[in-house]
């Protein structure tokens, strides 16, 4: 199932189930609250990860990075058996950049969700081909062991105080501990064989509690740390729609939980609940700001100011609640629009929450006021906007809501490594002449701002009605430095659409391009021009390719992929020259024949 279509199939079953569920949930006098108020406003950056694509589960290590699995898909249920193994990608926020990129080796699957050890070893499973893996980052070595009951989807993960391992065994029906010590599976099964357990969390002393995300089992599952199984419940009457999916405890050690389709969050106080009752249990009702888009309560955690944090899939919103039961909700929109937030929300050590925007390929940065607001290097800060609200009970009340201006629509990404992104643009802006300022704040150079060639048109940046060779540049001047682009030409007629670095002027430069038959590396120096390599590329007119042109030091490297493709592992061309020392990034675009070019998202970036 395509993207697009499950997005419209997860909107149409959200719909029907809220129509059918709303008045039941809000009607449960005594479970459930809702209400919505202001709050402090939060500074939200979007990142824009490194390689691979779908971010998912995140995960903090020790030192307070920021990993992100990479699945490569999207999984509907399952990742085609052609899609690759996936990447986990670093980000480190004291340098705001990206620091190391994983790619999974021949014969592993797709990770979904991380959990680290007190090793400092990643520990991820991977539902796909039916594994647990591990990655020992101090020696870069990977490890995989198969699940002993076949085909059981494990997905989420955990690890104990002990170092046990425990993952959910999502169409197994069971829940899952791996001894690393010992390198043997213990399984546990729920007395429903359609229970579908999904997300998996551990207490401090050692319980674990997990989800029951079928809608028609609905529970909240605890194995204790002395081997017993026991399971609660949500609600008493119906639970149509109801599908627990993440779980995450609080700083008093109470339980919360996402609930998918019915915009809910639930409560579990411990020292109230029995197993078998609802006793304990607090369901709290948000009410969607968009009536039309469906409603999908996935990612959930709580940080140290006592709140509890969610986001919502079908919304692209996210929100706190706060951790006592007794205050209102304040919900915020992401900082892409229809980027899918999901099972990715983390809160760190300082106070921050992280969550992936899955379709948007980018992981968001939301910054609290009381935990620090140092100005974002990459991406765009939203504004602070109020806007009125309806809650469930028909209040209304003034909700901060967080906008932004920009949306990445490409699949392109930066470089692995150490680089910091020094200009980005994905052209989401109203149409114009000229390209005029990017998306991250910094003015277009070359030819971009005085060619009437130049336009803005449909979220993209164009050139059209040309004759010659153009320029457009943007970004600070480096000497190792990369560009990354991509877009489309209507013909391959005597064009060529191509990137640049250490750009200085149009008399020097270099370049890496496609004419349709090849990828050509060429220099231009003082109005003189070389082909320095030429390796066979085919391209198709019309067809968007993405374009990865890095310099370091005297080393040209370059490749090119089909933008809907994955990008492939090896450059397709590595040439050496030193005639040219720094300049800037851009794009060179040879513009004849009544050809139109369409890019779709540029990212510049600085190596050491």
């Amino acid at each position: 199932m395509s993207i697009s279509r499950r997005k419209l199939f997860l909107s149409l079953i959200a719909l029907v189930t809220l129509v059918g569920s709303a008045s039941l949930a809000f009607g449960l006098q005594g479970q459930v609250k809702a209400s919505y108020a202001a709050v402090n406003a939060l500074t939200a950056t979007d990142l824009y990860p490194p390689a691979g694509s779908d971010p998912w589960g995140t995960a903090f290590d020790s030192s307070g990075n920021v990993w992100v699995a990479m699945p490569g898909c999207d999984p509907s249920p399952q990742c085609g058996n052609s899609t690759p193994p996936g990447k986990i990608v670093v980000f480190n926020p004291n340098t705001n950049s990206w620091i190391r990129t994983y790619n999974l080796p021949s014969g592993y699957a797709q990770p979904l969700f991380l959990a680290f050890d007190q090793q400092g070893r990643v520990w991820f499973p991977m539902p796909m081909n039916n594994s647990l893996g591990m990655l020992n980052p101090a020696t870069g070595t990977f490890q995989q062991w198969t699940v002993p009951t076949a085909s059981s989807g494990p997905w989420g993960v955990a690890v104990d105080g002990n170092g046990n391992v425990w993952f959910t065994e999502h169409y197994g029906y069971k829940i899952g501990k791996f001894n690393p010590a010992t390198q043997t599976f213990t399984e546990i099964s729920t007395p429903s064989t359609a229970s579908l357990p999904y997300g998996i969390t551990v207490d401090k002393a050692n319980n674990v509690w997990f989800t029951e995300n079928n809608s028609s089992v609905a529970l909240i599952g605890e194995y204790t740390a002395q081997g017993q199984l026991s399971e609660y419940k949500i609600r008493n009457g119906s639970t149509s729609g109801l599908t627990p999916h993440l779980i995450t405890i609080d700083a008093t050690g109470n339980i919360w939980w996402s609930e998918g389709w019915v915009s809910m969050i639930g409560e579990l106080k411990v020292t109230q609940a029995q197993p078998g009752t609802t006793n304990g249990v607090t369901e709290y009702g948000y009410k969607p700001s968009c009536a039309n888009c469906g409603s999908h309560t996935s990612g959930i955690s709580s940080d140290g100011f006592g709140n509890i944090w969610f986001d919502d899939s079908l919304q692209s919103t996210y929100g706190s609640f706060p951790a006592s039961g007794s205050g209102s909700f304040s919900i915020y929109n992401t900082p892409t629009s229809n980027s899918h937030p999901h099972d990715g929300l983390n809160v760190d050590a300082n106070n921050t929450i992280w969550f992936d925007e899955e379709f948007a390929n980018k992981l968001a940065r939301v910054k609290q006021t009381n935990g620090g607001n140092p100005s974002p290097t990459v991406g765009v800060s939203p504004t602070t906007t109020a806007t009125t609200v309806v809650s469930p009970t028909a209040t209304l009340t003034a909700t901060a809501t967080l906008t932004a201006t920009a949306t990445l629509t490409a699949t392109a990404t930066s470089t692995p490594g150490q680089g910091t992104t020094i200009a980005h643009d994905t052209f989401q802006r109203a149409n114009q002449s000229l390209w005029g300022k990017s998306s991250d704040g910094q003015t277009w150079g070359g030819d971009a701002n005085t060619s009437s060639v130049f336009s803005i048109s449909g979220n993209t940046g164009r050139l059209s009605g040309g004759g010659n060779s153009y320029n457009a540049v943007l970004g600070p001047t480096h000497v190792n430095e990369e560009t990354l682009f991509s877009g489309s030409i209507s013909s391959f007629s005597n064009t060529n659409l191509g990137a640049v670095v250490r750009w200085t002027d149009g008399n020097n430069w270099y370049k890496a391009y496609i004419d349709g038959t090849s990828l050509i590396v060429q220099k231009k120096v003082s109005g003189n021009a070389t082909v320095l390599m030429t390796v066979p590329f085919a391209a198709s007119a019309g067809t968007s390719y993405t374009i990865r042109f890095n310099v370091t030091g005297t080393t040209l490297s370059a490749k090119v992929w089909a933008t809907a493709s994955s990008e492939p592992t090896s450059w397709t061309a590595t040439v050496t020259d030193s005639s040219l020392l720094s300049g800037y990034c851009g794009l060179r675009i040879l513009d004849q024949s009544s050809a139109i070019v369409t890019v779709t998202s540029f990212t510049a970036t600085s190596f050491p």
